[in-house]
């Protein structure tokens, strides 16, 4: 059985930091992962994203000193808040390797100047595989629908990377799941 398997369950879109923070006190889990999804603020048409993970509460995350929100803070589309369900306590190793493989998914897809993190934008060296849920911030349902923009359209549901020590390391994707 592969070790590095996750399936992430994302709650949004939220519109600001007090939305999430809100929603955060209510909660029972812990969400260790965000996707930010926004405008610089000079920018025309140039959309930014950003994925990051944290140890604390996502609210908290937003809080420090030179977090990225900040750049997109006046443009803000969308947050989306995720939490690995099926370990129950993630470590920051498992956090990090799937912040690494949608971060990487990102700057592979969306190119390196439209995703403001800094580093993470390389597959991890291991095989990981992602399960990405879209739920909507009351819980009563999954999104169908949200814009072409949206991480949740961006992002796909399913993402596989295999790693064979650098030889034909192979990115898997399964862009939106159907119902049968």
């Amino acid at each position: 059985m592969e070790e590095n398997v996750y399936l992430v369950k994302w709650y949004g879109p939220f519109t600001c930091q007090e939305e999430v923070k809100e929603w955060e006190e209510k909660q029972k889990f812990k969400c260790s992962l965000y996707l930010l999804h926004g405008k610089k603020k000079n920018a025309k048409t140039k959309e930014m994203y950003y994925c990051g993970e944290t140890t604390r509460s996502v609210y908290k995350r937003f809080c420090d000193k030179g977090h990225h929100i900040e750049e997109i803070k006046d443009r803000l589309h969308s947050i989306y808040v995720g939490c690995i369900s099926n370990v129950k306590r993630p470590t920051r190793k498992q956090i990090m390797a799937v912040e690494k493989i949608i971060t990487a998914y990102l700057a592979y897809n969306l190119g390196d100047e439209n995703v403001m993190n800094a580093t993470n934008k390389y597959f991890p060296p291991r095989n990981v595989f992602v399960i990405n849920e879209w739920w909507k911030s009351n819980l009563e349902g999954m999104w169908e629908r949200q814009p072409k923009n949206a991480p949740s359209n961006i992002v796909p549901d399913v993402l596989v990377f295999h790693y064979n020590d650098n030889v034909d390391n192979e990115l898997l994707v399964c862009k939106k799941m159907k119902r049968l």
